[in-house]
């Protein structure tokens, strides 16, 4: 049987809400297995490269002050 991994980022805006674990229980509820989680700051140029295919729209400046601005969780989420 295949397993089906995914990325899933918990953004600024919820963990500064501490909205983290209700996020997570969100995602358990619809049948996904959290494998690995990790609460980051990210740098602006961490946050830069992963979403550099917005870098010519207006809002990338925007995205990536946001991105940066408090600790985001990530997690590699299984959907076997």
């Amino acid at each position: 049987m295949a397993v089906t991994r995914t990325f899933s980022i918990i953004k600024p805006d919820a963990t500064r809400r501490n909205l983290t674990g209700a996020v997570t229980k969100m995602l358990e509820d619809g049948g996904l297995r959290v494998v690995a989680s990790k609460r980051i700051h990210m740098t602006r140029d961490q946050a830069a490269g992963f979403y550099a295919v917005h870098r010519e729209r207006p809002l990338f400046n925007d995205l990536v002050n946001f991105m940066i601005s408090v600790p985001a969780v990530v997690q590699v989420l299984d959907a076997a």
